[in-house]
């Protein structure tokens, strides 16, 4: 690999941001030291940014000053300060305590014989030794340059590492509505840190909707480094930007010119342009790197589309699923769906994370899928179920978990344990397996009590609605027996929210 995209040559005579610094921290007890390496140092700059100069003259107050800086990026380190070994004892603080790997330590001395340099660099997680008396201003200056390459550089590979897990995470994100947002993120991430650059963003176009002829009447959408998206109409763009852009589209190829980059993936059904800007003249090695990078974001996006069609494919099986046990018990579908806004509801409450939210809501209508299997004479029954009769009905819940059991299918899975568990009870009366407590599953304890709530709400064939006030009184007197009582006392601080949906979605 072509050392061109990741070492970029220092030109003595190149531009300094003033926004962009490294920083050095200086540890030694004598301030001459201080003041002789901080003018060797003075105009120093390495890849455009200059240097912010830290000082401390103990251990003890370097420490300090690292737990608030934790990207120094070198700590020239004395050994001897306030006591023989201030220095040494320091650098095991610093990797183990702190956790600063990435933070190159030059250790100096004026003592080599007190601190032997083969041992030390044995014994220590040093980056280089140097006697304070062997280090003039050129060699700083060379050591410099050296430890701000590898700092650099492995902050990058940080970066680049944290960006691939991202993406990793994205292609894992079946059920994350957002996992799209997370790949464009991580992959704009690792983009913009292989380049060396800050500036990028993505410009996305559903096939069939945006129109080459038309291009000024159509909007893009448009994602930046945190995933965040908007929505952006071609005609506001600068005309270099729209004229790139659409070279880029009708070519069906990545673009490298002087200022810009655009890289074109293409899908089965859509097409994502990722568009850096500003960018100096690239190697043909470094466009050759980013024609690879481009092909792996296409596969990349090619299974997020998959993954969708799966989750639809899903939410489609569900649906019918339901329809089917509405049916089945002559429930109307606004129970259901009642049920399933309630969990959610009850859900976002308790705060689980989005993903779950999202399953729970969408698996929650096969909550009786097990009253497919008992028989119309129990339950549709008018009256009261006698003993036998009720005890039938009570295997709806054993056998709907039975019958969702074992799908290769994430929602069929989250149903099943949803039908098994929706009747357990918190004191562990309930059935089918008398489970207590938070050993019963969060999404079955959610829906018993979104299950009991819309129940005695609202009429049934063999009673009556029940009045707020006396379901609100029952809820409260089976909190901590068959309701978990932290999701009872949210639905009781937000009992608004639960009627606005039960007024929403009434039977006919």
């Amino acid at each position: 690999m072509s050392d061109e995209l990741f070492f970029k040559e220092e030109d003595p005579l190149e531009q300094v941001d003033p926004k962009a610094f490294y920083k050095v921290l200086i540890v030694d007890d004598e301030a001459d030291i201080h003041l002789v390496t901080k003018m060797a140092l003075t105009g120093f700059t390495f890849d455009g940014c200059g240097l912010e100069i830290l000082h401390a003259y103990s251990a003890q107050e370097a420490e300090l000053i690292l737990q608030q800086h934790r990207d120094v990026a070198i700590i020239l380190l004395d050994v001897v300060m306030e006591t023989e070994t201030a220095g040494l004892l320091l650098v095991d603080i610093i990797r183990n305590k702190l956790e600063l790997n990435n933070t190159r330590i030059v250790l100096r001395t004026g003592q080599p014989g007190q601190a032997p340099e083969q041992e030390v660099i044995v014994e220590y997680d040093i980056n280089d030794y140097k006697s304070k008396v062997e280090l003039t201003s050129q060699k700083l200056f060379t050591l410099m340059h050296s430890c701000l390459r590898s700092y650099r550089d492995i902050v990058s590979l940080e970066r680049n590492k944290q960006g691939l897990q991202q993406v990793i995470q994205a292609s894992k994100g079946i059920f994350n509505k957002h996992a799209f947002d997370t790949f464009i993120s991580g992959a704009l991430k690792q983009l913009t840190d292989l380049l060396h650059l800050d500036d990028a963003y993505v410009l996305a176009h559903e096939i069939g909707v945006y129109k080459f002829e038309k291009l000024d009447s159509h909007s893009y959408e448009t994602y930046d480094q945190q995933g965040l998206h908007n929505n952006v109409k071609v005609s506001t763009l600068p005309e270099d930007i729209r004229k790139i852009l659409n070279e880029s589209i009708q070519g069906q190829t990545n673009i490298f010119t002087q200022k810009h980059i655009v890289l074109y993936c293409r899908t089965q059904f859509f097409i994502t342009l990722f568009l850096v800007t500003p960018i100096g003249e690239l190697s043909t090695i470094d466009k050759e790197l980013i024609n690879i990078f481009s092909e792996n974001i296409t596969i990349g996006l090619e299974n997020i589309h998959l993954e969708e069609n799966i989750k639809s494919n899903q939410k489609e099986i569900v649906y019918r699923l339901g329809e089917i046990v509405e049916t089945r018990s002559k429930e109307t579908g606004f129970h259901v769906k009642r049920v399933a806004l309630y969990c959610e509801l009850l859900a976002k409450l308790v705060k689980l994370p989005a993903e779950d939210v999202a399953t729970l809501k969408l698996a929650s209508p096969l909550h009786d899928i097990g009253k497919i299997a008992i028989p119309d004479a129990v339950l549709n029954k008018p009256d009261k179920l006698d003993a036998q009769e009720w005890q039938i009905m009570q295997t709806h819940a054993q056998k709907g978990g039975e019958l969702l059991e074992g799908s290769n299918l994430f929602l069929l899975q989250a149903a099943s344990i949803i039908a098994a568990t929706h009747h357990e009870k918190w004191d562990g009366s309930g059935y089918p397996n008398g489970t207590a407590g938070e050993d019963i599953h969060i999404f079955g304890r959610i829906t018993a009590l979104a299950d009991v709530f819309d129940a005695l709400a609202n009429k049934r064939c063999y009673k009556p609605a029940w009045p707020m006030d006396k379901l609100l009184t029952l809820i409260k007197q089976e909190r901590g027996k068959h309701f978990d009582p932290t999701l009872v006392d949210l639905l009781l601080d937000n009992l608004a929210q639960f009627e606005q949906i039960k007024n929403a979605y009434q039977d006919q």
